[in-house]
């Protein structure tokens, strides 16, 4: 893939047989499997957020440690979350993109779609690592004596 799509979309067309309607249908299609992935984030994030409000003190009271992690977790899973939201949801239409030839206007959304991707692999990693580290916090309370 190039840095511009221009080769990407000329793939996509060439896929598509000429087809502009179905080649930009294709690309839509990747946008909103972003979206979806990103819903999936979010879900986890408010059951992380949900379960800290019954039993955050709880497992923050049972060392340094867990107290330090379950709020570092917490943290990294709302920073996903914003940068998810930030990036991937942050809204403009892809028809905003249409002008000049068909290979432009695809490698257009092409790189709106890297662009949100990016947002997505960072908020991707984010919540990884709070939500491991806030399973940490809880294994200990799950571990104390």
């Amino acid at each position: 893939m190039s840095d511009d799509g221009s080769s990407e979309a000329q793939s996509i067309l060439d896929l598509c047989e000429g087809d502009r309607l179905k080649a930009f249908q294709m690309v839509q299609g990747q946008l909103g499997t972003l979206v979806m992935r990103l819903q999936a984030i979010l879900g986890l994030s408010s059951i992380v957020i949900t379960v800290t409000g019954f039993s955050g003190r709880t497992v923050a009271q049972t060392s340094t440690l867990a107290k330090v992690t379950v709020v570092a977790g917490l943290v990294l899973v709302l920073i996903a979350a914003a940068v998810g939201m930030g990036g991937v949801l942050r809204l403009r239409w892809s028809t905003q993109e249409l002008g000049g030839s068909p290979l432009e206007s695809i490698a257009r959304v092409i790189r709106i779609r890297d662009h949100k991707e990016r947002f997505m692999t960072t908020a991707l990693v984010l919540f990884v690592v709070g939500f491991a580290m806030y399973c940490f916090a809880v294994a200990q309370l799950l571990m104390a004596p």
